[in-house]
């Protein structure tokens, strides 16, 4: 066999075995789950008195839902003269009238709501949270993102854990206020109590650092401090303080059983937009973190499971390349007789490995989860879809951060929209979708394009795996097509944004 064929296949099979780590990794966390209690942690003493606590609301171009929050958490149940509410406001829109406008409203009402605003946006999320804690009176802090609707008894189910001295942070479960908008939310919604479900528990229970999740949660300042303050060099703040938390002597508690609602993205674009943010935050803390992370005094055991945690994204750029080389490896294994038939064994070996832990995980969690768990797996198709059409936008991330690209923090849109208002969706969707995305829209079809491509060179050989790489190409299509459709909306509208007004003519 010629070098070129060897380096090729090479390079296939080291960026498989990437993806198949990943994939061991979601199994040994399937596993993981059932060698450790499944019941929520209990306080180890109480306050004698309720402490000061400051809640934090970091938003950005939030007019949709900045009232809705507000008016959450002033309902929290806790002494007014011990609630502290800062709405740390980096808006460039008339978000910011909307704003004042409520703050206004609380403060007659008798609530301690600062609204502080900002003009420079410097640290994006990280940066707000700096500024409030610089002026906070509590030194609890609890942040909650503008898309969620906080319960009254938050503060009560959280702050008792504080009593002892080395607990950094609390986080809770995310639930979801328009879970049954439609087909996405609803398999977005399983995708999401899979983490909160298998990884948060197996990580918080073994012992292992769990990252706090940017809201749903609540800090001691002096953790924070401990760890150095937010960092704003990754757009994962969150994660990135939560290991450095645990390197400074502080753990988490996360509680299973303890539900923050929040609003799920109901448009592909902004499901991308938050996928792209995790995908690129997550690599940046692993760049970061690692080496200090393997010079600490972690175990073992802390070690490798932050290594896997951290870099778990790598699998999407691999998986990418193994698509744009998945054609000429596929010609080159056509011509190898017994040794390509060996071949397609290993690559059938790991699709079982990709489908039995992919399909095992979401399914526990929703059995753990939810009791009518068996309606619900009625959405499990869509996994593999939604997986294969976000490798393209969640590749980008990872590269991005692997060759020290900074962006923009770009925040996910939230629209206000809990019921099944589709009108109401399209009317607020035109004012969030960038004019970026075009590319990427048009790198997905091309790919899905090059799935087709490949289905018709198999099917005289391998017909099942022929339909199985026809059927993928759906989700590349769906996701660059969602995209494409989002910006004509956009284009259509401030199109007619600018369109001269005629008045209707009088009547004599």
């Amino acid at each position: 066999m010629p070098f070129a064929q060897h380096l090729l296949l090479t390079i296939y099979y080291v960026l498989l075995g990437i993806v198949a780590a990943v994939m061991l990794y979601r199994g040994f966390l399937i596993l993981r789950y059932f060698m450790h209690p499944k019941e929520d942690e209990e306080p180890g003493a109480r306050f004698p008195e309720e402490p000061v606590v400051t809640i934090q609301l970091p938003i950005y171009n939030e007019k949709f839902v900045v009232a809705r929050l507000l008016e959450a958490v002033c309902q929290f149940d806790w002494p007014r003269d011990k609630l502290e509410i800062q709405l740390l406001d980096d808006s460039t829109d008339d978000t910011v009238d909307v704003s004042a406008h409520k703050v206004a409203e609380l403060q007659e009402r008798g609530f301690d709501v600062k609204h502080i605003h900002r003009t420079d946006r410097s640290g994006y999320k990280a940066g707000a949270l700096r500024a409030g804690m610089a002026v906070a009176r509590g030194d609890l802090l609890a942040v909650f993102d503008a898309d969620f609707v906080p319960k009254p008894d938050f503060l009560r189910q959280t702050v008792d854990f504080f009593t002892e001295e080395k607990i950094g942070y609390v986080q809770t479960r995310w639930s979801y206020l328009n879970g049954d908008y439609g087909w996405l939310t609803q398999g977005m919604g399983m995708l999401m109590d899979g983490h909160f479900t298998m990884e948060q528990v197996t990580r918080s229970r073994g012992g292992y650092v769990f990252n706090f999740n940017g809201t749903g949660g609540i800090w001691r300042r002096q953790a924070i401090e401990a760890a150095g303050g937010w960092h704003d060099d990754t757009i994962c703040e969150d994660t990135d303080l939560s290991y450095r938390t645990g390197l400074a002597g502080y753990r988490g508690i996360y509680l299973r059983h303890v539900d923050s609602p929040s609003e799920l993205p109901v448009q592909i674009t902004a499901l991308k937009s938050q996928q792209h943010r995790w995908a690129k935050g997550l690599t940046e803390c692993f760049l970061k973190l690692m080496p200090r992370i393997w010079r600490s005094d972690f175990s073992l055991k802390q070690k490798l499971e932050a290594t896997a945690h951290l870099g778990a994204n790598l699998a999407f750029p691999a998986s990418l390349f193994m698509t744009i080389i998945g054609m000429p490896v596929l010609l080159v294994r056509l011509g190898m007789g017994s040794a390509g038939s060996f071949a397609t064994l290993v690559d059938s070996a790991i699709f079982l490995l990709v489908f039995t832990t992919q399909f095992g995980f979401y399914i526990l969690a929703t059995r753990e989860l939810h009791e009518d768990w068996l309606r619900r797996l009625r959405y499990l198709p869509f996994f593999p879809l939604i997986g294969v059409g976000l490798a393209v936008n969640n590749a980008r991330g990872v590269l991005e951060a692997l060759t020290g690209l900074r962006t923009e923090f770009v925040r996910t849109p939230k629209l206000g929209v809990l019921g099944g208002d589709r009108q109401l969706v399209k009317t607020r969707e035109r004012t969030y979708t960038g004019g970026r995305d075009f590319w990427q829209a048009v790198v997905e079809i091309g790919f899905g394009c090059g799935y087709i491509y490949m289905a018709v060179v198999q099917a005289p050989f391998m017909i099942i795996g022929s339909v199985g790489t026809a059927i993928f190409s759906l989700g590349l299509f769906g996701m660059g097509g969602a995209t494409l459709r989002a910006l004509w909306i956009r284009r259509a509208a401030l199109r007619a944004a600018a369109e001269p007004q005629v008045a209707p003519a009088l009547e004599a």
